[in-house]
């Protein structure tokens, strides 16, 4: 006989289920409060305090456009082309040495002929400086060709010097000073323009002032790399 209380398989029987506690107190518990974030704390930035302004007597500026464009202004000051001008003015009273030369040009070829070294030619030497003399002071004045009108008149002024220290003493009795005193002074004056040049105060300055403007942007453009 089957004991009564042996379970029985009967699939009409009640059963009875096993629930599990922790998914149920899970799926009716309130949801979880999100944990906010503290709000954004705003610290406004330090003012700006200035610090020491640096020494600018000790700062080195070489190099730099102003610089650059401070030399480029004293070494072209108007002054500078004014004394140039002068200069060149100086030279106009040899013109009156070559009107006198032109009075007096048989007398000038024979002192040439009765010299060593200037006697090869007197009359070419003596035609030379007589147009030297009239010529050049006056290109010189005016600034045009100043730097080949300087250097003829150097030579000009040589060669007199040349044929009055052949023509007589070394050293004037009467002054003392060198016998050729002027035609030296005339010399360098020539010798000083071929090296300076006229100045702005030129015709060689208005003729070939666009050239220049040319040379110095390419001369700029090819120190940028460009």
């Amino acid at each position: 006989m089957a004991d009564p209380h042996t379970p029985v398989d009967d699939p009409d029987a009640e059963r009875t289920q096993v629930l599990d506690t922790q998914a149920v107190r899970d799926q009716w518990a309130p949801p979880p409060t999100p944990v906010q974030a503290p709000p954004y704390a705003y610290t406004p930035a330090p003012a700006y305090a200035p610090g020491p302004q640096p020494d600018l007597a000790r700062v080195d500026h070489r190099g730099s456009l102003a610089w650059d464009l401070e030399v480029a202004r004293r070494n072209n000051r108007p002054s500078t082309d004014v004394g140039l001008l002068l200069l060149r003015l100086f030279s106009l009273p040899l013109v009156l040495r070559g009107v006198h030369h032109v009075a007096t040009y048989p007398q000038l070829v024979d002192s040439l002929r009765g010299h060593a070294l200037l006697g090869q030619a007197p009359e070419v030497i003596g035609t030379l400086v007589v147009a030297g003399e009239l010529v050049l002071p006056v290109l010189l004045a005016v600034g045009l060709a100043t730097r080949l009108a300087g250097a003829a008149q150097a030579v000009v002024g040589a060669t007199l010097l040349v044929a009055g220290i052949g023509a007589g003493p070394l050293l004037d009795p009467a002054t003392g000073a060198l016998a050729g005193e002027v035609p030296l002074l005339y010399a360098a004056l020539g010798l000083a323009l071929l090296f300076t040049g006229p100045g702005r105060i030129s015709l060689d300055r208005a003729l070939t002032s666009a050239g220049q403007e040319r040379r110095v942007e390419k001369r700029v453009a090819r120190r940028l790399g460009e």
